[in-house]
């Protein structure tokens, strides 16, 4: 199968959907010239929704390419299974995030933000410190079934999500110090599980990271922290491509789409 027309699967929350300017997610499609891109991306989930999405849309594939984009762990997707509760909360800014059409039920995915049901579980039961350690679980996870499957993958992150939080990113400040750091996984329940997992193909500062090191703007008043359409060009050519260049045949240079990145940045003020 020609590498172009492998099904790719791109599953992540908002920073990766493109419904209001072009992202990375824009930029490999022209890349690659790609005939078949599954974008799964929903605002919102948090990485147990990211992966699952990703995993379930996968097997409806022969031979795909997956491509994720992890975000902060300070997210809680709540799997809903009451038809009372999941008809009340569809009706919410958040919707029922299902895996699959068929599903009865999903997930209640709402970013770093716990509203009505899920504030009971942030004041009783909320750990940053297991959240951390769970999306390394799911890393784990997702990389063992996938050289099972013999699936190709590409981890990205969409911000340093082993050393800041979205609540953190929210108020709109990060230091290159921190796009190289791990403090939120340096604890007891989450160090052996760090240490044993394989991250060198993964770019730690993620999207946000590499924006802040590069001194490019990643934070709004309006769209706080969703980096504009140039940033996402960027990002896609030095950081995402030089990886998928690896098992896919470029098609188009970077260049021909700068014009077009340039065009909707104006969009984030």
């Amino acid at each position: 199968m020609n590498s172009s027309t492998r099904p790719v699967v791109i599953s992540g929350a908002s920073i990766t959907n493109d419904a209001a300017w072009p992202t990375w997610a824009t930029w490999i499609q022209k890349r690659y010239n790609l005939k078949k891109v599954d974008n799964v991306s929903i605002k919102g989930l948090g990485n147990e929704a990211i992966l699952l999405k990703a995993v379930n849309t996968a097997f409806q594939y022969k031979n795909p390419i997956i491509v994720v984009q992890l975000t902060n762990v300070d997210k809680w997707d709540w799997y809903v299974q009451s038809p009372e509760l999941v008809e009340k909360i569809n009706k919410e800014k958040h919707p029922i995030t299902k895996l699959t059409k068929s599903d009865l039920f999903g997930f209640w995915s709402t970013g770093s933000h716990f509203p009505k049901w899920k504030e009971y579980y942030k004041d009783n039961y909320y750990s940053l410190e297991f959240h951390s350690y769970r999306t390394l679980q799911l890393i784990q996870w997702f990389q063992l079934l996938s050289s099972k499957q013999g699936w190709r993958i590409l981890i990205l992150f969409d911000s340093p999500i082993l050393s800041v939080t979205e609540e953190q990113l929210n108020s709109g400040i990060l230091t290159k110090d921190q796009c190289y750091q791990t403090t939120l996984i340096e604890n007891t329940i989450s160090k052996h599980i760090f240490n044993s997992l394989d991250l060198t193909q993964i770019y730690m500062p993620g999207l946000i990271g590499y924006a802040c090191l590069n001194n490019m703007p990643w934070y709004s008043k309006k769209y706080k922290c969703h980096p504009d359409s140039l940033v996402h060009y960027h990002y896609a050519k030095e950081v995402v491509c030089k990886e998928l260049d690896n098992f896919i045949k470029p098609v188009n240079e970077f260049e021909t789409f700068l014009d077009e990145a340039i065009k909707f940045k104006g969009l984030v003020i």
